[in-house]
């Protein structure tokens, strides 16, 4: 099993294809296997850089406080690791958010930036719905985990369309360790960086899902569209929260036509 011991955690990563590097950022309670729909596509012309954050899937989970300047550093440390000096970055939800942060911090290691689905703050109720997820991980019930999840994660077409997929979700929820995802859900809920956005200088593309009751794209995505200068939005019909899942072809389609235009 590839880790990388970075700041004093064990960081599990794979490596995939050959070609400039492509990192991408997992949802918060996802995993590498979150990009299934993505890995054969990307890796055929890019070398993809699957790894689970500290608190996620194969990598350690420490006890304390997580936050994205946490999980920036260790992104920092294990592309550092890896010999990788300059990459782009492909994020989902709370791995866009990352993308986001690391942006701000370490611009110069950025060829591009795709966010999908994610925000730069979080409104009153995204904020009570985050704080029902954490409770709901504090209490470890997989079932309570997957009803209180789901119908915000999904839209209405998949859930209706792919029981058996969700079928699986449910065995994997069962198999969560819950007590780092409360540790990951205390980072998102601190996350404040509208007034910081216009910093960010990288070519950058926003995706969202047009029926996304999670994060919708008003406010959230349109607002990152708006602050960072010359970026790109691109609204998926008929997906929710979970692009990746939802509408893998278009967001495959997206994302190597941004990639190929800042491909070096």
């Amino acid at each position: 099993m590839p880790v990388c011991k970075v700041n004093g955690v064990k960081i599990y990563y794979e490596l995939h294809g050959e070609g400039e590097p492509v990192i991408f950022g997992n949802g918060v309670f996802s995993n590498t296997l979150g990009w299934v729909n993505q890995l054969p596509v990307f890796s055929e012309k890019y070398q993809v850089i699957l790894y689970d954050m500290r608190g996620q899937g194969q990598s350690d989970k420490p006890e304390g406080v997580y936050s994205f300047e946490i999980h920036v550093e260790d992104q920092k440390a294990l592309l550092d690791d890896l010999g990788i000096s300059r990459v782009h970055h492909v994020g989902i939800s709370y791995g866009a958010e990352l993308g986001l942060v690391f942006a701000l911090k370490y611009p110069e290691m950025l060829k591009s930036l795709v966010v999908c689905s994610a925000v730069s703050y979080l409104e009153s109720v995204l904020y009570e719905m985050a704080q029902l997820w954490r409770y709901v991980c504090e209490l470890g019930d997989p079932d309570l985990f997957y009803h209180a999840t789901v119908p915000l994660n999904f839209g209405e077409t998949f859930i209706r369309e792919n029981t058996a997929i969700l079928e699986q979700a449910k065995v994997r929820y069962s198999q969560l360790d819950y007590p780092p995802l409360v540790r990951l859900m205390d980072a998102f809920l601190k996350l404040n960086i509208s007034e910081k956005l216009s910093q960010i200088k990288t070519p950058t593309c926003v995706i969202a899902g047009e029926n996304d009751i999670l994060k919708p794209v008003h406010p959230y995505s349109r607002l990152i569209h708006d602050r960072i200068p010359n970026s790109e939005l691109i609204i998926i019909p008929d997906s929710g929260h979970a692009v990746t899942f939802e509408k893998p072809e278009e967001f495959n389609s997206i994302t190597l036509g941004f990639l190929n235009k800042h491909h070096e």
